[in-house]
């Protein structure tokens, strides 16, 4: 072969590119020192976006013999360079040197490929500023997960659409339910089985595996119970076979046949392959979940890390972090061997977990071993994990003037004017520069925590617990009266709050406080009582009828159809009786709010006047010969 650089016939990528791989890749500083003296054959990957693709090749020879590389460096200056994909959406990009040898690439690199490329890898690090430190993995401990669930249904800060979804913020895959006779006597047990068919299919088919959870009686967090919040969303759902057991307190009342050990509560068989993850869809009155479309794992995680900031945790959370404290309180257990915990983990072998679990914290105390003393082990699970940094104080989000400040920016002033063409650029910066400024806001505000806790409780700027909510989370924070017929009732009452909750509406979270003292209530299915005559929600109840078919209102009747449902008091009347600006704006809000999610067979009634409405078309007839409201 020639003493020379042969590019292929065609080459794959524009001129540019491939000049400058064959300058870099030939020049002697990379020859000498991550290529060995060697030639080298590039072979570029296939990658998303636009331009650079292809399975093309380009020739590097020297004078002693030709060698080859999968994927050449190049492609990686043109992967780290890309900041916007298809449709001109914005990428992620590439931060962390890692990358480099595996998301970056689409693959994970050969090990004996990294290591001859590993001063072209460094190189390319520098130049685009990569960081090189890992994430940390911190735990999120038993304590903390408790203060994160108590968190998760007592803020008003972060409110759902449904209840239920506050509920299923929970995890869990296929279940079984069943009643354990006590191996050492006395009550019998709730056992549940978690089948686990579907984590880590990425690395290929894997066989189920089973966890199993007994009930602990007398427990002394009902928070970290998954049998009430389970068995909860259950009598919800009405999930069990047998059409008689609908309530928590027949549960102590089930007896095991005598020579047996279990008492299976089976499912109806219509319900087992339905998701619990779902969405909650909006309907023509509310929300309700959806029968069929579950929710991401996304926007898990995004609740997960919103509720970490609420919390006043000063690291994000995300959902490994209860991997990570599992797999280290499985290696800590001496009840489980190295083997059992590679297999609950799914990991061929115990590499994975010195690598990616212990993390770079040394959850021990070195110092009182080497000194001889009894070690403080407490103090050190509580510092290394991610619970040391809580702070009820800590800034969740942006005050109004703070967010508005991001539209002096330079960036926002340039994008502003070119607003007509690139509406979705303006959107997005201004979202990535309040992510910044919080972001910025938050690591500043240990160093300023006493000038903002001053501020804060000069303010004097406080959150109201609503009835159900409030309910709830009493029943679950009930302290244990150390009876057995105290623990039922103590059981009992938190399955029914919970089963009661996933009723509630909640609507949308209240970003900035504001004055209101009333409190939100449930929805209920059937009107809560005539209102007085003189109120408010009487007089907008008449408002709403025309006598002739040119008196054009300007309530909705549907919405004040809900507020008749509501208790006397509930904040959400004074919005849902509020009178449009013309007839107009009303019939854009009727088609909007309410026909537009109205869906083919939902059960359509108008409540102010306690009719029920057979279809469609039925409605927008009735909306405008009743209640004057053109569609």
């Amino acid at each position: 072969m020639d003493n020379q650089c042969n590019p292929p016939t065609t080459p794959p990528h524009p001129p540019p590119i491939f000049a400058s791989l064959r300058s870099l890749a030939c020049s002697r500083f990379n020859r000498a020192q991550h290529f060995g003296g060697l030639t080298y054959y590039v072979t570029n990957h296939h990658l998303g976006g636009q331009g650079f693709r292809g399975g093309g090749r380009v020739y590097l020879v020297d004078s002693a013999r030709l060698e080859y590389i999968e994927v050449g460096n190049m492609n990686r200056h043109w992967v780290v360079d890309q900041k916007v994909g298809q449709n001109g959406r914005r990428k992620r990009g590439t931060k962390k040197k890692s990358s480099l040898g595996t998301r970056a690439m689409g693959e994970k690199l050969d090990g004996k490929l990294n290591r001859k490329m590993h001063k072209v890898l460094e190189k390319l690090a520098k130049k685009h500023g990569l960081s090189s430190k890992r994430r940390e993995n911190r735990c999120m401990t038993i304590d903390t997960l408790k203060e994160e669930i108590h968190t998760t249904l007592s803020t008003t800060k972060k409110s759902f659409d449904l209840g239920e979804l506050r509920i299923l913020a929970l995890r869990f895959g296929d279940i079984q339910v069943m009643v354990a006779r006590n191996p050492g006597g006395g009550p019998h047990n709730i056992l549940i089985w978690f089948t686990l068919e579907f984590t880590k299919t990425y690395l290929g088919e894997k066989d189920a595996k089973s966890y199993p959870i007994p009930e602990i009686l007398h427990d002394p967090s009902l928070l970290l119970s998954p049998h009430v919040f389970l068995l909860g969303i259950l009598f919800r759902h009405r999930v069990f076979r047998s059409p008689m057991l609908v309530s928590a307190k027949q549960l102590h009342h089930l007896n095991i046949h005598p020579g047996e050990v279990e008492l299976l509560l089976p499912f109806r068989a219509d319900m087992k392959d339905v998701c619990v993850f779902r969405r909650a869809v909006k309907t023509l009155t509310g929300y309700e979940i959806s029968p069929t479309e579950p929710i991401p794992y996304g926007m898990i995680a995004a609740w997960i890390r919103r509720i970490g900031e609420i919390l006043g945790l000063a690291y994000q959370t995300i959902p490994y972090n209860l991997r990570y404290n599992a797999a280290n309180e499985f290696d800590q257990s001496s009840d489980i061997s190295e083997s059992l915990r590679n297999l609950a983990l799914d990991h061929a072998n115990s590499v994975p977990f010195q690598k990616h679990y212990l993390g770079c914290r040394i959850c021990a105390d070195p110092w009182g071993i080497l000194r001889g003393q009894e070690p403080q082990q407490a103090l050190i699970k509580q510092s290394c994990g991610i619970g040391h940094s809580i702070s009820k104080r800590r800034p969740v989000d942006l005050t109004p003037e703070q967010a508005r400040s991001v539209n002096n920016h330079p960036e926002i002033i340039r994008l502003t004017k070119r607003l007509e063409g690139i509406p979705r650029g303006l959107r997005s910066e201004k979202e990535r520069l309040k992510r910044e400024l919080k972001n910025t806001i938050r690591e500043e505000w240990t160093e300023n925590q006493a000038v903002i806790d001053i501020e804060r409780q000069l303010r004097g700027q406080g959150f109201e617990d609503r009835p159900a909510q409030k309910r709830l989370v009493e029943a679950l924070t009930a302290p244990d009266d150390a009876t057995l017929e105290g623990y039922y009732r103590r059981r009992d009452n938190a399955i029914d709050a919970i089963a009661a909750y996933c009723f509630v509406h909640e609507g949308r979270t209240a970003r900035h406080n504001t004055h209101r003292t009333t409190t939100t209530k449930p929805t209920q299915p059937s009107h809560a009582g005539e209102p007085p005559a003189d109120s408010p929600l009487h007089v907008a109840a008449l408002s709403v009828f025309v006598n002739s078919g040119k008196e054009r209102p300007r309530r909705c009747f549907i919405c004040i159809g809900i507020a008749l449902s509501l208790e006397a008091g509930d904040h959400r009347i004074d919005e849902l009786i509020h009178e449009f600006f013309t007839s107009g704006d009303l019939s854009k809000h009727f088609r909007r709010k309410h026909l537009l999610h109205l869906r083919d067979g939902d059960k359509i009634q108008c409540w102010v006047c306690n009719m029920h409405l057979d279809h469609k078309m039925h409605l927008q007839n009735h909306a405008l010969r009743v209640h004057g409201t053109l569609s």
